[in-house]
């Protein structure tokens, strides 16, 4: 299991048709790759956190068009893609009284399976799942 810090981008922003696109259009025209990407909308907000090959270039790149552009620290876990493994990390996270802010991830053809979280206390978070 490797586990690293990490930032991710946050953006809000209303929700339209074909936000998505223009943000990543913004993106790749500065020839930064999206390693991850989650939105969804709240409140007819589209709210979006990204990892990319060069956060603080696409932060600035983003920034040019929308005000409320953020980086905010994250955890990323790579684990085997079998049977259970959420599940221990969730509980090994439970005993230790981490109380997670999100989580999102996805599997690959690979043998692995890649999450992003954040927690109340993302150093503890990391330094527990270490051990595991």
């Amino acid at each position: 299991m490797k586990i690293v810090k990490t930032e991710e981008i946050f953006l809000v922003t209303s929700n339209e048709v074909g936000k998505m696109a223009q943000i990543a259009g913004i993106i790749a025209q500065k020839d930064i790759n999206i390693r991850t990407i989650c939105a969804y909308v709240r409140d007819n907000q589209a709210i979006f956190r990204i990892i990319t090959s060069d956060n603080s270039k696409a932060k600035e790149a983003l920034s040019q068009q929308y005000s409320n552009v953020e980086l905010k620290e994250a955890v990323l876990v790579e684990l085997s893609d079998k049977i259970g493994e959420l599940y221990k990390l969730g509980e090994k996270l439970k005993e230790e009284g981490i109380d997670l802010e999100y989580i999102y991830g996805t599997t690959s053809s690979s043998q692995e399976a890649a999450l992003i979280f954040s927690s109340d206390d993302n150093e503890k978070a990391i330094k527990i799942l270490s051990n595991l």
